[in-house]
């Protein structure tokens, strides 16, 4: 059953998260004699044009390691879909481990406005996790739909 709207929604959710993978970047911070950094999931903020007073060190493992998970738990949302309940589960799991990974993006980007005092400037990498997060709540409401539908039909026999 491959072909549920869960599953849509799981599947476009997952490429919105993995989107951020590439070098999309989530925030950018300009700085006068350097320019414009951005904030990159798997960027190297090691800039040799930066002077030692505005090298930043900002860890983004944090962030991968989140988005990762995250991932994985679409995935497995996805392949247990004859299992519903545990797919529901899962589902409500990578829901809560979306609102950590919006804490965890926006606590990294102040992070980096801190250390370069300047202002943050969100780009749509931001976005794309409050799009996924949207596309979960659906794809768990349609499963608990489909688990009513089911339960009702065994009370019918």
């Amino acid at each position: 059953m491959l072909q549920r709207i869960q599953t849509v929604y799981l599947v476009i959710a997952f490429i919105a998260i993995s989107l951020l993978f590439s070098r999309l970047p989530i925030a950018e911070f300009t700085l006068i004699n350097v320019g414009n950094i951005p904030l990159n999931v798997i960027s190297s903020y090691q800039n040799p044009d930066l002077s030692q007073d505005v090298y930043t060190n900002i860890n983004v493992l944090p962030l991968m390691i989140t988005i990762a998970v995250l991932l994985i738990l679409i995935i497995a949302s996805i392949i247990l879909y004859g299992n519903r309940p545990l797919q529901l589960k899962i589902t409500m799991f990578a829901f809560l481990l979306n609102v950590v990974l919006i804490i965890v993006m926006f606590f990294t980007a102040d992070n980096m406005q801190n250390q370069l005092n300047t202002q943050a400037n969100y780009k749509f990498g931001a976005i794309l996790p409050l799009i996924s997060l949207v596309l979960i709540i659906l794809a768990s409401k349609a499963i608990r739909k489909d688990e009513r539908l089911v339960k009702g039909s065994d009370r019918l026999r």
